[in-house]
């Protein structure tokens, strides 16, 4: 195997791996959407409810702006090893 598959190969590897972790933090957040919903049958205040809610809209917003933001540097890293 020559270098340049052998990279890629590596790189791949990485990116599923780190596609995993940022899979399980959405499920995270999803989980927090849906508490805050069973919460909020509970009878809890607004603030309450509105609080959860906004920590899994915050959470899901800044896991898929990380995930982004680490697919562009991976293929970025990718590239420049490639073209080296």
């Amino acid at each position: 195997m020559n270098r340049h598959q052998r990279l890629i190969r590596e790189q791949i590897l990485h990116m599923l791996f780190g596609t995993v972790i940022f899979i399980v933090l959405g499920g995270l957040a999803v989980g927090l959407d849906l508490a805050s919903q069973w919460v909020k049958t509970l009878g809890v205040t607004a603030f309450t409810y509105n609080s959860i809610s906004y920590v899994a809209h915050g959470l899901m917003a800044l896991d898929i702006a990380l995930f982004l933001g680490y697919l562009l540097k991976s293929s970025w890293d990718l590239l420049k090893e490639i073209f080296k």
